[in-house]
């Protein structure tokens, strides 16, 4: 099943452009000159603060505090990385650049892997698997392309695989890793994909939805109830569709992820609605079907991050009513690869829609809450060497911009540290002109929503 996911995954062709891989990118990220678009006297004090400490840090010294000696009942947040692999196949006779492949896939921290070895070993054991057939994949379609090319087929385009994950839940009680899957074969042909894998922290163990869910059909009448507010019952391709979906996969064939709030199910475009509708994605949160879900996991930490893939709505309560409001994170490119390309970064929420035009060839996003409930989005914006972080206050649905940092997520040996902890993220601090970072710490959420050193 899970060959078959990765091979053939998706069954429409709802992405509407190219899009570069944002895993590669953020990992080979160099130095940038560090600014901010604040012009507070506070905002200003705290970016000053950034400067002064962008002396190399000793990370070896400094051991990170993700993962507490837990006091009984506390959930605590776990460290997270992304393992990183990009391969691409060139032919010379044909001056053409057949395919290229980029993979990222999850694997914990080191001192998430120290305390939990078997989730350590099921989470590598899924990248692994991943790696192989992703690669395997790669070799296929190059020789499919230069096929291609050898009878003359012209226009040709380079055959894209990427592979992205996002951490949506990482605690002591429960991992839940989005895969994010896009491939390109031409305009024609063109699919977006997700599916998530959710592991229990102290077995390894996969999750199922019945291990997390009292009852299926109930799910499954929350689910439509939930869509139908948001496309309306014709949408969808009978007034049987969501039910019957759920009857003919069961609960182990749904897409889902585990959240903080709820769980997440995933459709394709195509699969219950008319193909174009696109991707569609439902949160059945915790607070409003409280009798749905098993109390061991609805305990969360009050503070987390959670990764955000673009084109996906995410539901959470961003005002403190006790519901939720819908977030989404899209973009589009203008102009060639390289220092030309813009990106028209667009964040939607019940109530506003913010765009700006940044210098980007792909971006990565992050949602913060933080124990006193403020709500952050950081964008990773990356330009060939370059990547700036920027800082959006989102909290009561209103969108305001509070200022871009030069730093990414520390970088080391093809892997990529993940935001999961509002207190404890891992940075590389990039200076003016260095080719390589002048440094790494642990960073903490301001008081105004920017990274701060701890």
């Amino acid at each position: 099943m899970l060959s078959m996911l990765l091979m053939s995954t998706g069954c429409g062709d709802n992405a509407s452009e190219k899009e570069p891989s944002t895993g590669k990118e953020a990992a080979e990220t160099t130095s940038v000159p560090e600014e901010t678009d604040s012009s507070s006297e506070a905002e200003t004090t705290a970016q000053t603060e950034l400067e002064e400490k962008t002396t190399t840090t000793e990370s070896t010294t400094k051991e990170s505090t993700t993962v507490p000696s837990n006091p009984e009942n506390e959930v605590a947040l776990l460290d997270m990385n992304k393992l990183i692999m990009h391969k691409s196949v060139s032919s010379i006779q044909y001056a053409a650049i057949l395919t290229e492949m980029n993979c990222a896939t999850a694997s914990l921290g080191e001192n998430a892997a120290k305390r939990y070895p078997d989730l350590a070993s099921a989470i590598n054991s899924i990248s692994d698997f991943y790696e192989v057939n992703l690669l395997e994949q790669n070799d296929i379609y190059a020789e499919t392309a230069e096929e291609a090319l050898s009878s003359g087929e012209e226009n040709f385009e380079t055959y894209i695989f990427d592979l992205n994950v996002h951490i949506r839940r990482a605690d002591s009680v429960a991992v839940s890793i989005l895969h994010d899957f896009y491939d390109y074969y031409g305009i024609d042909a063109e699919r977006k994909s997700f599916w998530g894998e959710n592991f229990n922290t102290e077995t390894g163990e996969t999750i199922y939805l019945l291990d997390v869910v009292t009852d299926i059909d109930q799910l499954a009448e929350a689910v439509e109830a939930e869509l139908y507010k948001s496309f309306g019952a014709d949408t969808f391709y009978s007034d049987t569709a969501i039910e019957n979906h759920f009857k003919d996969y069961g609960a182990d064939g749904s897409h889902w992820t585990l959240e903080y709030n709820g769980v997440t199910i995933y459709f394709d475009d195509g699969e219950i609605a008319g193909s174009g509708v696109g991707d569609i994605s439902v949160t059945i949160e915790f607070a409003e079907y409280p009798e749905l879900f098993k109390e061991k996991y609805t305990a969360v930490p009050e503070a987390y991050i959670v990764g955000l893939p673009m084109k996906s709505t995410f539901y959470t309560d961003l005002d403190g009513d006790g519901s939720s409001e819908e977030l989404t994170i899209a973009g589009s490119y203008e102009g060639d690869l390289g220092i030309d390309r813009t990106l028209s970064l667009r964040i939607s929420t019940t109530e506003t829609d913010y765009t700006e035009k940044l210098p980007a060839n792909g971006c990565e996003a992050y949602y913060v809450k933080t124990a006193d409930d403020r709500n952050y989005l950081y964008v990773l914006a990356e330009l060939e060497a370059q990547t700036e972080l920027y800082t959006y206050d989102i909290t009561n649905t209103t969108i305001s911009k509070v200022g871009k940092q030069s730093i990414s997520p520390h970088y080391s040996d093809q892997t990529v540290s993940v935001l999961t902890d509002p207190d404890n993220m891992h940075f590389d601090i990039l200076g003016n002109a260095d080719v390589e970072p002048v440094g790494d710490d642990f960073f903490t959420v301001g008081y105004d929503g920017m990274p701060v050193r701890k």
